[in-house]
């Protein structure tokens, strides 16, 4: 049965850079904007409106798999140095 060992570690990974890249990296809250950017890159912008209501604006950046996959890579390894 360890002949797949591997491929679920590769998996396993793969789960967590997902679950990742979906998480907020910062949020900024300044002069009625709210900015909130995410692990994958992409900065969402929320604006308040005089009636209450939000305006959104999205910044995609668009990176590529690899670049990312990299970057996850390394906070792993940061972290296993830190714990």
């Amino acid at each position: 049965m360890t002949e797949y060992d591997d491929r679920v570690e590769e998996q396993r990974v793969r789960l967590k850079y997902e679950e990742w890249s979906k998480g907020v990296k910062h949020l900024i809250a300044q002069n009625g904007v709210i900015e909130t950017a995410f692990n994958n890159g992409d900065i969402k912008y929320e604006t308040r409106q005089p009636d209450g209501s939000f305006k959104t604006k999205w910044h995609r950046e668009n990176a590529s798999k690899e670049s990312l996959m990299n970057r996850f890579g390394q906070i792993l390894a940061d972290r296993r140095i830190w714990q």
